[in-house]
């Protein structure tokens, strides 16, 4: 028997909505910037060269991740006036 299930967005409470939506993405970005704080430590023990790489793939990392952030609240958003026509 098939089971009808609305969008979580549209009945879960919004605290809990928030927390359930946003502590994966800070854990995410969390072990993103430990990662390079981490290669950054054990590059630095092979040489100067290496971790000056590490050191300029860092920034854009972060760009990217900024770019995948901004993109999932734009859909987001756009999901929620969507939700909210109805």
């Amino acid at each position: 028997m098939e089971e009808t299930r609305e969008n979580k967005m549209g009945t879960m409470p919004v605290n809990r909505l928030l927390v359930s939506m946003a502590v994966p993405m800070m854990i995410s970005m969390l072990v993103q910037a430990l990662y390079n704080v981490v290669d950054s430590a054990f590059v630095a023990r092979v040489s100067e060269n290496a971790l000056t790489a590490v050191s300029l793939a860092f920034p854009v990392q972060n760009l990217m991740i900024a770019v995948g952030s901004g993109t999932g609240v734009g859909v987001n958003a756009l999901l929620s006036r969507a939700l909210g026509a109805k």
